[in-house]
């Protein structure tokens, strides 16, 4: 059987970062009829379901850029890929040397508590605010004995400590200029050069965003893993994948396809390594494919 897989901002949404009515009509269609779909994204639960909330999803999908394979139906976290807090002790460390606070998404159960500092430019407040406006449940102010095991000063220096209010940190993420994003990277890379660190310009609101996860908290691996979970709980196989993407954390995914495509806006990275390009992500060009290998 065939599996479609596809990224969803700049490659199923629109222009806006939005799923269409029309584009829920078309995937529900295709579904019904059989289609094998679901999506790998680096958003997080509260964001996709709201997104998806009309769309008749039944396969697990994967989420903060494969750090969880989630059912979305059931909320229950099937598989995850953490940092472990030794390596989010050493990885907070770089950041705080450089006097760049970042989010801290962790996990917590089946709950994905995503942590914010003090929002110090727009690219931190615009992360911030785009939950807030699509009532993100997740937030929550970084709190001091979270990240702090010292003594309260107003130094902001955290350091991250074995707490009851998480069971793992599966990143980090921080959003500015580019000269940030690249210092840290750089850092990052040199004390901690197994982890793996997705960056990327910010087509919403200008800037660059940075992700610091486990090696295996990457599409590409999440794909493997949901084919197992596929089988376990739908009984049936997967033969054959198509990916669809647009950007760097879309690229190992592409790679494990089969059948890796493209959209127009796509990367250069991203359309050397594809079999098909297609129409822009604005035009519903996903769904335009799917249609047309199934009609």
């Amino acid at each position: 059987m065939k599996l479609y897989i596809s990224d969803l901002d700049f490659t199923l949404l629109d222009t806006i970062g939005d799923l269409p009515k029309s584009s829920v009509q078309r995937l529900n269609r295709l579904i019904e009829q059989g289609v094998h779909f679901t999506i790998a994204t680096a958003r997080a639960a509260p964001s996709i379901k709201h997104l998806m909330e009309n769309v008749n999803l039944q396969l697990p999908i994967i989420e903060l850029n494969g750090a969880i394979i989630r059912d979305l139906n059931t909320n229950h976290v099937l598989d995850h890929k953490g940092l472990g807090l030794n390596n989010a002790i050493r990885a907070f460390d770089c950041f705080q040397e450089l006097d760049l606070i970042p989010y801290v998404s962790g996990l917590r159960g089946d709950n994905n508590p995503l942590y914010f500092p003090e929002l110090k430019n727009k690219g931190m407040q615009w992360f911030h605010d785009e939950k807030v406006i699509r009532h993100d449940p997740r937030l929550s102010e970084l709190p001091l004995d979270l990240l702090n095991n010292a003594t309260s000063d107003t130094s902001q220096n955290y350091k991250i400590q074995a707490s009851p209010l998480l069971d793992d940190v599966l990143c980090f993420v921080y959003l500015g200029s580019k000269e940030e994003i690249f210092t840290i990277k750089s850092l990052i890379e040199e004390k901690l050069p197994h982890l793996l660190i997705t960056l990327y310009p910010n087509h919403y609101i200008g800037g660059w965003e940075i992700i610091v996860s486990a090696p295996e908290a990457n599409k590409g691996f999440a794909v493997k893993s949901l084919l197992g979970h596929i089988k376990e709980r739908h009984s049936f196989n997967i033969e054959e994948i198509t990916a669809f993407g647009d950007s760097s954390n879309d690229l190992d995914m592409l790679r494990n396809a089969h059948t890796p495509i493209a959209v127009a806006n796509a990367s250069k990275e991203i359309k050397a390594e594809a079999h098909k390009i297609i129409g822009h992500h604005g035009e519903e060009a996903v769904l335009s494919y799917i249609e047309e290998m199934h009609s």
